[in-house]
C-alpha cells in the first residue's frame, strides 16, 4: 500500500531557528523566499536576497501564522514579516527558479532574486532534500541549512 505524501503547508519544517517579527517588507515577498536585512533611509526592512552566490544568513520568509495565512499569501510592501533564521541542520520549504535541475544532496546558493540555485561560485547555504528535475516554473523544494 502506497503512502501519499502531501506538500506541507508551512515553510519551516524543523530544527533550530530564530524567529524574527519586528521588521517590515521593503517590497512584496512570498513565504519561502531567501531574505536579507536592508537599511532604507534609516529604516531596517526585509527584502529578497539580492546577491547571486552571496554569503548571507539563512533567513527565510515564513507564513503569517498569527494572521492565519498560508504559504501562498505574499507579504505586501510595509507588511510586518515573520522570518526564520535557520541554524545548521534546520529544514525549510524554499524556492528554486525555472531552469534548475536539482538532485537530492546538491549544494545550493542564493540565485540573487530570493530563490536558490545549484552552487556555482558562491557560498553553500543549503542542501537539497529532494530532487526537482527540469524545473520550468518557480517551484518549492525541501532544503536543509548547512
Amino acid at each position: 500500500m502506497a503512502i501519499t505524501t502531501n506538500p506541507p503547508n508551512t515553510i519551516w519544517l524543523g530544527g533550530p531557528r530564530t524567529e524574527i517579527g519586528d521588521r517590515s517588507a521593503k517590497a512584496a515577498v512570498t513565504p519561502g523566499h531567501l531574505v536579507e536585512r536592508v537599511n532604507t533611509a534609516g529604516v531596517h526592512q526585509w527584502q529578497k536576497h539580492a546577491t547571486a552566490g552571496g554569503n548571507t544568513t539563512r533567513a527565510v520568509a515564513t507564513e503569517q501564522s498569527m494572521l492565519n495565512k498560508t504559504i501562498e499569501d505574499a507579504y505586501a510592501a510595509e507588511d510586518l514579516m515573520e522570518v526564520s533564521e535557520l541554524a545548521g541542520g534546520s529544514s525549510a520549504l524554499m524556492f528554486i527558479a525555472s531552469g534548475q535541475n536539482i538532485a537530492y544532496g546538491d549544494s545550493l546558493e542564493s540565485a540573487g532574486d530570493g530563490t536558490l540555485r545549484i552552487l556555482a561560485s558562491g557560498t553553500a547555504l543549503f542542501r537539497a532534500l529532494e530532487t526537482k528535475a527540469n524545473v520550468t516554473v518557480l517551484t518549492r523544494i525541501r532544503v536543509e541549512a548547512v
